[in-house]
C-alpha cells in the first residue's frame, strides 16, 4: 500500500493495547488505502460516475472484517446521538432480520438497503470499511441497470479493472496482516455483525482472544 507497509501494520496491530489503539492501526491502514486510490486515479486519469447522494450501490452485500466492524461500532458510540443509536438499532434487527434467514447467494440477489444509509448518504462515511471504500463506478447506468435486475450477476461491473486490482490487493494485504496475528478474519455482512457488536461487549473480548468475534452474524464461507 502506499507509502504504508504491510510490516507496518503488523507492528501497529501488536503493539495495540487499547480500543483507541487497534482503532488507530485500522485508520493508518485505510489512510494509505484511500492514498492508493487517490493516486491510481490521478495517474491513469480514471473517470468515474460516482458522486456525493448517489446511493444505488447501497443495496449491495457489504462485506466486512471484524476489526472494521468494532472501529464503526466506536464511531458510532462517539459520534450519534441516544436517539440516533436507538434508531439504527431498530434498523439493523429489521436488517438483520431479513438477511439472517438467506443464503449469500440469495442475499447479492436481493435489493437489500444498507441501515446506515441515511437520506441518500452514508451516516458512517469516515469510518466505513475497505469494502465500501474499494467500490466505484464509470457508468451511473450500469449501477442503475444492476439495481433494478439484481438477480442479474452475469452484468460486467463498470469499475475501472486495474484499479479495482490493486485496490483488492491492498485489501488482501491488509487481511494478511490481522490473520498472520492470529486474529479473526471471517467475512461477516456488515450489518448483521454491527448489530452483535453494539449489542453484545462479549464479541470484543472474544476477537482480542483470537477467537471467532460474531456468533449469530451472516458469514461468506471462503471455501
Amino acid at each position: 500500500m502506499a507509502e504504508f507497509s504491510t510490516q507496518q501494520l503488523i507492528d501497529d496491530i501488536a503493539q495495540s493495547l487499547s480500543p483507541e489503539q487497534y482503532d488507530h492501526a485500522v485508520g493508518r491502514s485505510f489512510a494509505a488505502f484511500d492514498a492508493l486510490n487517490e493516486k491510481i486515479i490521478a495517474e491513469k486519469g480514471v473517470k468515474l460516475d460516482c458522486g456525493a447522494g448517489c446511493s444505488v450501490c447501497c443495496s449491495l452485500r457489504v462485506e466486512v472484517f471484524a476489526h472494521e466492524i468494532f472501529l464503526l461500532a466506536r464511531h458510532i458510540r462517539r459520534h450519534f446521538s441516544a436517539e440516533a443509536i436507538s434508531a439504527l438499532l431498530e434498523r439493523l434487527a429489521g436488517h438483520a432480520e431479513k438477511v439472517l434467514p438467506l443464503t449469500v447467494f440469495e442475499h447479492a440477489t436481493q435489493n437489500i438497503i444498507c441501515p446506515l444509509l441515511q437520506d441518500g448518504h452514508c451516516s458512517v462515511y469516515a469510518a466505513r470499511p475497505q469494502c465500501c471504500r474499494r467500490h466505484h463506478s464509470q457508468d451511473l447506468a450500469a449501477c442503475v441497470f444492476t439495481f433494478d435486475h439484481p438477480d442479474d450477476l452475469e452484468f460486467p461491473g463498470a469499475h475501472d479493472r486495474d484499479l479495482f486490482r490493486a485496490l483488492t490487493g491492498a485489501m488482501q494485504e491488509n487481511i494478511d496482516a490481522y490473520a498472520e496475528l492470529g486474529f479473526d478474519h471471517t467475512i461477516y455482512e456488515l450489518g448483521t455483525a454491527l448489530e452483535e457488536a453494539l449489542h453484545d461487549p462479549a464479541s470484543w473480548k472474544r476477537w482480542r482472544a483470537h477467537e471467532q468475534a460474531f456468533l449469530h452474524a451472516s458469514v461468506t464461507p471462503t471455501d
